[in-house]
């Protein structure tokens, strides 16, 4: 079936329209009319310009797809209710994702999801990965580009064209497999993939999601499979301080070299993830006074602070927590008050343009808490957040040497913000 002609049928499949293109084929969205739904329809359709060879790999790939995939029943990943062919060309029908949208779209450092969601979304592929391994399915191309997102944040793994099958007598697809970024230590070296390839090449994922870049980055293919066969990618909370200890902890895990050293199973990974899902969303007022004051301490604003100075500033203050949307500040507001973030993303937005985003560790109002004058913009929470709000002027509660302390945040913030407005400016004019 050829993409420029118009076709209102595909076998049993009504086709209402494109809903995607690739270099291998399109994506229709279609209408199932036996049991009313609607589904992807996904054909592949490949240029001339393919060798006979690469059109006989491709269609391999396509059906093994549909084999491997069509034998999954899970919630994380993409369903294949069916496969056949038309006039010589495959198709296959999948469970339709409004949108069509990807993680990709979530890995670059101002499009960032908040750190709960992402760590629920990576400990759902890892479930789902999981229950693949156990039916003999080895996915072997786990990156962003092939995770989708549904409008209620889950997300499906789907694009099984080169999955590895245990159990089966069909021809397997041979060759260099998965993305070079993604790719295990193992899988650089062309030896034997596992079920613990898939695992490091989520651990590089999760990494992406949270930093806003690859662990593993270099100008060359040569130079790449290095990295990943020789180097410790920097540590997360190097690009992202507010990271707690146990998320970097399950990073370093997934990301060993070694596979005796990395998660030996899915649900291994799955289960840590959620430890630490548990403790993002544990209300900040529920902690005991001690791990309050432990998980302040961690915060880059009170870097520096001792645990006595962390204290005084927690009694002069209060906990307020705000839900996804609301307006924590609005511009032109007298700014009677400064807010330290302990969980959460925030967006500043002047002029209803957007010009940052802001998570645990930062503090938003402190240029108008400091001039007693009016908010120079506006802050909007991206998802629910607490924060520490300090309303009184801090000359009033703290100590001296506390004040001193304050005073040297609240410059080390200011400065920290300029450095990054002129980074954003300079790239944007490059």
């Amino acid at each position: 079936m050829a993409e420029q002609e118009h076709t209102e049928k595909l076998g049993k499949y009504d086709i209402q329209g494109v809903a995607g293109k690739g270099s291998m084929g399109v994506v229709y969205l279609g209408h199932d009319p036996f049991v009313d739904r609607k589904v992807a329809v996904k054909v592949c359709t490949l240029s001339e310009d393919f060798t006979p060879e690469a059109r006989e790999r491709a269609r391999k790939m396509f059906f093994n797809e549909a084999r491997a995939a069509g034998n999954l029943d899970h919630p994380n990943i993409l369903r294949v209710y069916d496969a056949g062919e038309v006039d010589g060309e495959p198709y296959m029908v999948m469970e339709y994702v409004p949108g069509g949208e990807t993680l990709r779209n979530y890995c670059q450092p101002h499009r960032l999801l908040p750190m709960e969601t992402v760590v629920e979304l990576v400990a759902q592929c890892a479930e789902a990965l999981d229950y693949a391994h156990k039916r003999g399915i080895t996915h072997r191309d786990i990156k962003p580009a092939n995770i989708m997102l549904t409008k209620e944040r889950v997300a499906k793994i789907g694009d099984f064209g080169i999955a590895y099958r245990t159990h089966t007598d069909h021809t397997q697809v041979i060759g260099a497999f998965g993305s070079p970024r993604y790719m295990s230590p193992e899988q650089a070296r062309d030896d034997d993939v596992t079920s613990q390839s898939d695992l490091f090449s989520l651990g590089v994922v999760l990494y992406e999601l949270l930093a806003g870049k690859a662990p593993f980055l270099a100008q060359n293919l040569p130079g790449l499979i290095y990295k990943i066969l020789h180097e410790a990618p920097a540590p997360v909370t190097s690009l992202r301080p507010e990271v707690p200890a146990a998320l970097e902890r399950i990073i370093q895990r997934a990301l060993q070299k070694d596979r005796a050293e990395r998660y030996k199973t899915g649900r291994d990974m799955a289960e840590d993830l959620a430890e630490v899902y548990r403790d993002l969303n544990r209300p900040f007022d529920d902690l005991p006074e001690q791990e309050k004051l432990e998980a302040l301490g961690e915060l880059r604003f009170f870097s520096g602070f001792s645990q006595a100075e962390v204290a005084e500033v927690m009694k002069a203050s209060r906990v307020e927590t705000f839900k996804q949307n609301a307006v924590m500040m609005r511009q032109g507001e007298h700014g009677d008050g400064v807010y330290v973030l302990v969980s959460g993303q925030v967006q500043v937005v002047k002029n209803d343009n957007p010009i940052g985003n802001l998570a645990a560790g930062d503090c938003v109002g402190e240029m108008a808490y400091l001039s007693d004058g009016e908010r120079s913009a506006s802050v909007v929470c991206v998802s629910p957040v607490t924060a520490l709000s300090i309303r009184s002027p801090v000359k009033e509660w703290a100590s001296f040497p506390l004040q001193v302390r304050l005073s040297k945040a609240f410059q080390r913030t200011l400065i920290d913000r300029l450095a990054k407005t002129s980074e954003d400016l300079s790239t944007h004019v490059g």
